[in-house]
């Protein structure tokens, strides 16, 4: 009886074995079949189909030369109104200078009873030079077209009454209403203005030179 049973058990390995051995066999001869098996040939169009024209070998690059040119413009556009913003800032952050320092100086000294002549020369350089940047870089053009002269009748020892003709140029100047709203006579208006400020450039460089004068003769008879 156990020679029956390894028998048997002899036979079914032997049959597995062969079942695997067929199994390996038809798996590798389908796998050259496929490998083997050349691709078929690229369709050939009927004579009766008609080609598709060919894409314009230009128009690709046409498109790109447009689209630079279109990005270049808008660009262009883009600066602009970045330093027009600029310009602008900094016209206002020279209004605010101009009327801090009438505020904090010219307008004190002006109705000082004892004044030195250092402080007021100082005051009266930052006052022109301030006004010079704002008639050279205001991004509002102002021209004088009043057809007025500018004319200043104070001497050396006038420097009060020259301070307070300061202080008031300023504050007209600064609260021109030009520099707030788009009005009918805003040509006008830059006209004013302009004439303004070119009043406190002349007058603040008067007003120094002769706090300069003042304060030497009286480091001289000191």
């Amino acid at each position: 009886m156990r020679r029956l049973n390894l028998r048997l058990s002899a036979r079914i390995g032997v049959v597995l074995v062969a079942i695997g051995l067929t199994l390996m066999c038809s798996m590798s001869i389908s796998a050259q079949k496929r490998k083997s098996m050349p691709s078929p040939p690229p369709s050939q169009p009927s004579p009766d189909t008609p080609s598709t024209p060919n894409t314009n070998p230009r128009s690709f690059e046409q498109a790109q030369l447009e689209m630079s040119i279109l990005m270049s413009r808008r660009s262009v556009v883009t600066d602009l109104e970045r330093e027009r913003n600029r310009l602008a800032a900094e016209l206002v952050r020279d209004l605010e200078q101009l009327q801090r320092l009438n505020t904090e100086s010219i307008a004190p000294l002006s109705s000082s009873k004892t004044l030195d002549y250092k402080e007021v020369a100082l005051a009266c350089n930052e006052v022109k030079s301030r006004a010079n940047r704002i008639k050279f870089y205001s991004p509002i053009s102002l021209i004088d077209r009043t057809g007025e002269k500018i004319r200043y009748d104070f001497d050396d020892s006038q420097i009060g009454p020259m301070l307070s003709q300061l202080s008031r140029s300023i504050t007209r100047f600064v609260e021109n209403q030009v520099f707030r709203v788009s009005a009918p006579n805003d040509g006008e208006l830059r006209s004013q203005a302009a004439h303004e400020l070119e009043g406190i450039i002349k007058l603040s460089d008067i007003a120094a030179k002769s706090a300069k004068k003042l304060g030497k003769t009286l480091v001289a008879h000191q």
